[in-house]
């Protein structure tokens, strides 16, 4: 089972790219993103996030990209002569869904770490939180598979607090969080009340890497890792380098990037960029208002005009 100290870099939160209509997944276009993520180095991949849009997915489906997902990962890793982390999203706001899913995917998959997202609109208590990820990574452990908690309060409404995250740090599986609330202070209080030796932090806020790897922090699951995967993973090497001001730079000359990749709903601008159909309700660029639309134009636009990054090679 990996542990803490393996999280170190960019994750990039692969998209699942969709045939015509969002009729089916493009398995060929989703290893060929796969191709292209890993020639740009990064260490790992994340499948059927909230990026890969995991709440349009049917059951079989999501398995599938996480199993797919993460042979095709590894394949061409072998090919490159290294390894690669393989992330597998699969939580849910019922337990039971997540234990069912989790036990499915692992049961004929190879994957590294679950990443298993608070309890969206029944909106949890602290204690509830608790018994659930505590309950998904002991099953999750019994396939040799670590978990990755997930906060992401703006998506949920559902904070998973620093003291809770404290006390599940102390499961020999629970290996880091995906932290995504954007308080450098919650994240602080976080990192106080873990070990860096059994619990990495992750940024979960593509334009804060340079500042939680400041503060401690090993890297990123990043949505803009998709169309920027060798610039984060620089950023995040500069970070755990300690050259803070060269990965502030870097981190400044991104922020463009995400916000490009945020200039509406997430993973709307990144499927325009990629040219992949979404499926309801998520709809493409062309058919938003007029407002949002333009606004989606100028922000990629802009991302897109920037051929090189400082620190960059």
């Amino acid at each position: 089972m990996i542990g803490a100290n393996d999280l170190r870099g960019c994750y990039p939160a692969i998209i699942t790219p969709m045939t015509s209509g969002g009729e089916a997944v493009d398995f060929a276009g989703l290893e060929r993103l796969v191709h292209t993520l890993l020639d740009a180095g990064v260490p790992g991949i994340a499948f059927a996030g909230t990026t890969g849009q995991s709440a349009t997915l049917t059951y079989d489906e999501h398995v599938q990209v996480v199993q797919r997902g993460a042979e095709f990962a590894r394949a061409y890793a072998k090919t490159l002569g290294r390894e690669v982390l393989v992330i597998g999203a699969a939580g849910s706001n019922a337990t039971h869904e997540a234990l069912v899913l989790c036990e499915r995917i692992l049961a004929e998959g190879r994957v590294d770490a679950m990443l298993q997202v608070t309890g969206y609109y029944n909106n949890p208590p602290q204690e509830g939180l608790f018994k659930h990820f505590w309950a998904v990574a002991d099953l999750a452990a019994e396939h040799e598979c670590a978990t990755i908690l997930y906060n992401v309060p703006s998506r949920t409404c559902s904070n998973l607090e620093p003291k809770t995250v404290a006390k599940l740090a102390q499961h020999p599986a629970i290996i880091g969080i995906k932290e995504a609330s954007g308080s450098l202070a919650q994240i602080q209080e976080i990192l106080d009340g873990t070990s860096r030796e059994t619990f990495a932090v992750l940024s979960g806020e593509d334009h804060l890497v340079s500042d939680v790897l400041l503060r401690g922090g090993t890297g990123v699951i990043a949505a803009s890792g998709n169309m920027w995967p060798a610039q984060f993973q620089r950023l995040c090497e500069l970070g755990l380098a300690g050259k803070h001001d060269a990965a502030e730079e870097l981190q400044r000359a991104l922020i463009p990037c995400a916000k490009a990749v945020f200039s509406a709903k997430n993973p709307i601008p990144l499927h325009f960029m990629l040219k992949s159909d979404l499926r309801l309700p998520l709809v493409g660029v062309e058919e938003l208002n007029e407002t949002d639309r333009l606004r989606v134009y100028a922000a990629v636009e802009t991302a897109l005009a920037i051929k090189t990054f400082p620190h960059c090679q």
